[in-house]
């Protein structure tokens, strides 16, 4: 844990260091009130916090609003954001929130408690379908809500305009931590039964930047909240670019025309060389896994897991990432990514091995890949995702596995992969939260809106519901570290990488800090300008 913390405090400092210590000689630099940050993203699915399910739509709205909680970006401690005091009963069953008097919306409406008990039941009913539901799954009533048989939230209710109880079925011993997530931020009743589904082009926040505008596959607009209840912030205003191809984004950059972006696939190297950018060149490691989901109730992955164990076994993860993504991102060896609470070295038992896969394959029933048919493999375009699809292709090549790879528009990659349209797809996950339950639950619990692959292990359910209520952190890290190699024996992902960031922020924009969770804050955000 201390270990985490000065690793990625260090990295922190080093940031903040080469952000604002660079200045030119014979020129006085100073803190410019005003100006506008340009920032690239891909196409958002939405900007509606039940509805947020991916990092581009989050970026967005955590500037727009405020929740309970946050997330210190070097500890990644929670710290209080709309939260004044919580009060939690001995049995972990009751949580008591007194919330902060004074915060509005941005359309002037003041903020309650009763906003609240609103937007978390809005996001467990069954007439919403939100994909984030579950992260509320604890909450007393959810179930019934989720089954269409109560229209109400049992255990959320507002004993007074600032006072917020939450009741929960079970005591989850991590539900404080889960409280910085987007599901969990207020929304208003009026907006929603005004706009309804056009609400995410319409998002009312309460955070230090006010909505503006979306224009699909062009840009989204925010400026600065005046009548924030906190500090103001210093930009003006804040404008994120929608373009797809990661390359194009970076040439803007380099033209003056976005101020923060990733670097593309095959420059990473050469980018921390260029003595212009090196010293705004961000590359710390993101708590985050890069794999590939097999769906395991469609075939040929469903009754086969001989199948899925050969193709782990195939996969040269060490080529992908020291040379296709140039050092940046680290082999995974397990579900959970270093920097979690409860990481464990080698927890997956996969090496490149293909003599190994051959072997796995023929037990399989399909030696050298005789009788197994073309394996269509779909990933997100623009991202630099094909390289890495086409080195796993060639891999696959060698043990007599052939596969089609495919692109897709980010959100249609989504659609494809929850609906089960596509068997085999790329995919990433990122911390929701810092625990290790966030790498599992979501992903496994056979009841989740995130499992895609259609995992189904009534064993591992259990093992998760028990995790969950286990008060004894080490004895609670222990069960979710038996939880990891369980799953792990059910090969139903090839894990490729734990993520590392490859972003570059221009030099005049400083006290920008990313967190292990890429997150930022652009409240404390400013503009460096010659005088």
């Amino acid at each position: 844990m201390k270990l985490r913390s000065k690793m990625i405090a260090i990295m922190a400092v080093v940031l903040i260091v080469a952000l604002i210590g660079s200045l030119s000689i014979g020129c006085k630099k100073a803190e410019a009130a005003g100006g506008v940050m340009k920032i690239h993203i891909d196409q958002p699915m939405s900007l509606d916090p039940p509805f947020c399910v991916e990092s581009e739509g989050m970026q967005v709205i955590r500037q727009v609003w405020d929740g309970l909680f946050d997330y210190d970006p070097v500890t990644l401690d929670l710290v209080p954001e709309l939260c004044e005091n919580l009060d939690v009963t001995d049995d972990g069953l009751v949580y008591t929130f007194n919330i902060r008097k004074g915060v509005k919306f941005h359309d002037g409406s003041p903020l309650t408690a009763h906003d609240f008990v609103y937007s978390w039941t809005r996001a467990v009913l069954a007439e919403t379908a939100a994909y984030l539901a579950y992260h509320l799954s604890a909450i007393k009533g959810f179930q019934a809500c989720q089954e269409g048989t109560a229209t109400t939230l049992e255990g959320v209710t507002a004993l007074d305009d600032f006072t917020l109880q939450v009741t929960l079925e079970y005591p989850y011993q991590d539900f404080i931590n889960t409280l910085g997530h987007v599901v969990f931020y207020p929304v208003r009743e009026a907006d929603i039964e005004k706009w309804g589904n056009d609400y995410t082009k319409h998002i009312n926040g309460t955070g230090p930047f006010k909505f503006v505008e979306w224009v699909d596959e062009q840009y989204i607009k925010l400026v600065r909240n005046e009548d924030y209840y906190g500090a103001n912030a210093k930009l003006d205003a804040v404008e994120y670019r929608i373009i797809t191809d990661e390359n194009t984004a970076f040439l803007e950059f380099k033209a003056g025309n976005i101020d923060y972006c990733a670097i593309p696939t095959g420059k990473i190297k050469a980018t921390e060389e260029d003595p212009e950018l090196k010293d705004n060149v961000i590359t710390i490691p993101i708590l985050a896994l890069y794999f590939y989901g097999m769906n395991t109730q469609s075939e040929p992955f469903k009754s086969n897991p001989k199948l899925r164990e050969a193709l782990n076994y195939a996969i040269d993860r060490k080529n992908i990432c020291d040379v296709i993504m140039e050092g940046v991102p680290t082999p995974a060896t397990g579900f959970v990514p270093r920097g979690i609470v409860g990481f464990a070295e080698n927890q997956a038992p996969y090496t490149f091995d293909q003599e190994k896969a051959k072997t796995l394959l023929a037990e399989a029933g399909f030696p050298n890949g005789e009788g197994l048919p073309t394996l269509n493999l779909g990933f997100n375009t623009g991202s630099g995702h094909e390289l890495l699809a086409e080195a796993v292709q060639a891999d696959l090549k060698e043990i007599g596995v052939n596969i089609e790879i495919e692109g897709f528009e980010w959100g249609t990659l989504i659609e494809k992969a929850q609906t089960g349209e596509l068997n085999f797809f790329r995919i990433g996950w990122g911390a929701d939260y810092p625990t290790m339950d966030n790498f599992m639950y979501p992903l496994f619990h056979s009841q989740s809106a995130d499992n895609w692959t259609g995992y189904n292990n009534p064993e591992v359910d259990r093992m998760l519901a028990e995790a969950r209520q286990i008060k004894d952190e080490e004895q609670r890290i222990a069960k979710y570290r038996e939880i990891e190699k369980a799953i792990l024996l059910d090969n139903s992902f090839i894990i490729i990488y734990f993520y590392g960031a490859r972003r570059v922020v221009a030099d005049k924009v400083k006290g920008f800090v990313l967190s292990a969770m890429d997150n930022y804050d652009l409240n404390k955000v400013y503009i460096e300008s010659a005088e």
